[in-house]
């Protein structure tokens, strides 16, 4: 809701020529080079660094490359200070246009390749092209009965591959990575709790319904 809230008031800000952020409009660019890492990522509405509690034991490692090292585990009720995050795409989830979306001037048959979910529905796209860094998900219908329920503008084909890593600062000093943003009590500022469900290695679509398809 607060992201539509700001969507809502950077319309009403747009230039005389009509021109919204370009985070909001389709950008002429190629398809993205995989993976695709995205620095200082927090990804999704309410996500916040500082103080985390871990709520579970979680394992740290050296650093978030492939070739890293568990240091150690944290224990359960353990403080630690999240400093950033790094998000990366190893494959981006796919959605079939079924009605014209005239704003983004996608047709039915249309492919939409999601990348970085942003929270409330949005989340980065490519397709036919064009880059928007802010794609309205909201009339995407996903599995079973999640998404949307009327009028809706797409469906939702194949899940994604991602994982999000987050660099922490232990009580000791040790500079750290985890994977396992969702163990950690104090990560969002709306809830004031645990606030993305399951993330660890999870698809992410980022339409209304990812918090659903982001558990599994």
């Amino acid at each position: 809701m607060l992201r539509v809230l700001m969507l809502l008031a950077l319309a009403s800000l747009a230039s005389p020529a009509g021109q919204l952020d370009p985070s909001l409009t389709p950008q002429k660019s190629p398809k993205p080079t995989l993976p695709k890492i995205d620095l200082k990522a927090c990804p999704f509405e309410g996500c916040q660094f500082g103080k985390w509690t871990a709520v579970q034991p979680v394992p740290i490692y050296s650093t978030w490359r492939a070739k890293r090292k568990l240091l150690r585990t944290l224990e359960k009720g353990e403080a630690v200070m999240a400093i950033t995050g790094i998000h990366i795409t190893f494959e981006p989830s796919e959605i079939k246009v079924t009605v014209p979306m005239p704003q983004y001037g996608l047709k039915p048959g249309d492919t939409v390749f999601g990348y970085m979910n942003l929270g409330e529905g949005f989340f980065n796209a490519w397709f036919n092209g064009t880059w928007v860094g802010e794609f309205d998900g909201s009339s995407i219908e996903g599995p079973g009965d999640s998404g949307c329920q009327r009028n809706c503008t797409a469906k939702f084909l194949k899940s994604g591959r991602v994982e999000w890593w987050v660099q922490i600062k232990t009580k000791e000093g040790t500079i750290a990575w985890t994977e396992d943003g969702d163990k950690f009590d104090g990560t969002d500022s709306l809830a004031g709790s645990v606030g993305f469900g399951s993330f660890h290695g999870n698809p992410i679509i980022a339409a209304a319904f990812v918090d659903r398809l982001i558990r599994h």
